[in-house]
């Protein structure tokens, strides 16, 4: 069960990787946090990418985006205001990938949103439309979970 939810009021990804990088560094072995976030324009680069390869970062810069590295693997992300982020802080003996997915699922589908699960741990919507990835890292004591839920993103801007 989740000890504490965590609305975050900043809009800076640099503040919001820095919170979740607190999070996973600070968590007490009783304690599930689920931390959600928003980023204002800002491409997300996983932990091993060239940045360069992934995004125009001079484009995103002059049309006043941010770029920031996070601390977990996987593919580079679009963040704007039209996408909600969240961070599961868990545990390792109460880390359960599919069963964080679950809740993320049952919290949309409290909208109306019917998701399936892949065996990627992204989330689709009917036909199959991917609208929430995932990405992870993990200490020896604790397990990080986090990923976007797309809801009215920016989609020009996403592509360029």
């Amino acid at each position: 069960m989740i000890s504490r939810i965590i609305m975050g009021d900043s809009t800076a990804a640099w503040h919001n990787l820095a919170v979740e990088e607190l999070l996973f560094d600070t968590l007490g072995p009783e304690e599930i946090v689920l931390y959600l976030w928003q980023n204002r324009r800002t491409v997300v680069v996983g932990r091993h990418q060239n940045a360069w390869k992934e995004c125009r970062v001079k484009l995103l810069e002059a049309e006043g985006g941010y770029l920031a590295r996070r601390s977990t693997g996987g593919g580079a992300v679009f963040h704007d205001l039209g996408n909600l982020n969240f961070s599961f802080v868990v545990p390792r003996p109460q880390y359960d990938a599919r069963r964080q997915l679950e809740v993320i699922r049952r919290a949309v589908a409290g909208f109306g949103v019917e998701a399936a699960f892949t065996g990627r741990n992204d989330l689709v919507g009917p036909g199959g439309a991917k609208f929430s990835g995932s990405a992870y890292r993990f200490s020896d004591a604790v397990g990080l979970h986090h990923g976007t839920l797309m809801v009215r993103v920016e989609l020009d801007r996403l592509g360029r």
